[in-house]
């Protein structure tokens, strides 16, 4: 599988499907896949965006959130591009946040055998990680992502102007996938990072387009050394997602963001990498305390049901969970020789924390 070819960073990105669709079709038919809200705010521009260059458009709404990645979701819109008699020589182009770009992308993989499509990201997580690299997926009800395939888009289109009206938790929740990014692969990203971090969370949209811009080229560059994670290249981008996706499965899916739960995921592995990758306790207190800066919703979920969920992580070997970890800024190593005891103890510490009531005066 080629890796991705095309970015287009910038405001209204989105309206310029002149400038990065070529060769995308040669019947020039292309479904438009959405989910309601993000419908409502951007659909009607975009779709005649799309009728301005000469495309033949449909359109289809998935549900919103998880409920997207699912088989009966996918299974209609496979079946309404089959009514609509989209064929080989027709293409996708999924238009939302992370959830509906890893449902409408693994649809474009199987339908008729893979179809081109084009990512479209609207929230910041999904412009800065999820809607790049082409890995798509659905869940199953033991865990998130058990159903994927690889299959690159042709194109990712991040209109920085959809960040404008970005809901707070959705603005951190980018943050965090952000901030692991730039941990794992470039520690002089990290420095800066920190130094926007003010700007960033307070929403600049000038901080937020420097970030979107030199988050995508990164995960760019990553993916195109390792597009279909063989290699460990890739696979240090799953630093915190082991405990994170685990957190997420154990919350049914609906109370935790995809960020937040790698945000409390990438805490886990911090206490897991002092104690196992020689992690300066320094070091892991200090990168410890930006994270907290992320907030969390409280939760209620017992040790056990988390860990039932980890024992059923798709990047299981031999049995055990696979963990990222950290030796330094910009330095990992994966390993699944974490003790069982370890585990147990990161999991629970981080969920102790998940019950406390945030303190008084800090920002949500």
């Amino acid at each position: 599988m080629a890796p991705l070819s095309r970015l287009c960073v910038g405001r209204k990105a989105a309206l310029r499907p002149e400038l990065w669709s070529r060769g995308l079709a040669p019947a020039r038919r292309i479904m438009l896949v959405s989910e309601p809200k993000v419908w409502r705010l951007y659909g009607p521009q975009v779709s005649r965006a799309w009728r301005r260059a000469g495309w033949r458009l449909h359109s289809h709404l998935l549900p919103a959130g998880e409920a997207a990645k699912t088989w009966p979701a996918v299974s209609r819109l496979l079946r309404d591009m089959l009514r609509h008699g989209l064929g080989r020589d027709a293409a996708l182009a999924a238009l939302g946040g992370g959830t509906t770009l890893d449902a409408a992308g693994f649809a474009a993989a199987v339908y008729l055998r893979g179809i081109p499509w084009v990512s479209m990201p609207t929230t910041l997580l999904a412009q800065v990680d999820a809607g790049i690299g082409g890995k798509t997926a659905l869940n199953l009800d033991e865990g998130k992502n058990l159903i994927g395939a690889f299959h690159q888009p042709l194109a990712v289109v991040c209109d920085t102007a959809c960040l404008d009206s970005l809901p707070r938790r959705d603005l951190f929740s980018g943050l965090a996938e952000a901030i692991k990014l730039a941990l794992v692969h470039d520690p002089s990203w990290l420095a800066a990072l920190r130094r926007d971090w003010p700007r960033l969370r307070d929403g600049d949209p000038a901080a937020l387009r420097r970030l979107v811009r030199r988050a995508a080229a990164a995960k760019l560059a990553i993916v195109a050394r390792d597009p279909r994670e063989t290699r460990s290249v890739r696979e240090r981008l799953n630093f915190g997602h082991t405990v994170g996706h685990a957190l997420e499965a154990a919350a049914g899916f609906a109370s935790l963001r995809h960020g937040e739960a790698v945000a409390c995921g990438m805490r886990a592995a911090l206490r897991l990498s002092q104690a196992y990758a020689g992690l300066p306790a320094a070091t892991a207190a200090d990168l410890d305390g930006w994270l907290r800066d992320i907030p969390v919703p409280r939760l209620e979920l017992r040790p056990s049901a988390v860990l039932a969920h980890l024992r059923r992580d798709k990047k299981m070997r031999r049995g055990r969970p696979r963990f990222v970890l950290l030796n330094a800024a910009g330095r990992t190593t994966t390993s699944v020789d974490v003790p069982g005891l370890g585990i147990r103890e990161a999991v629970r510490s981080i969920l102790h924390e998940l019950r406390r009531p945030r303190p008084q005066g800090a920002q949500s």
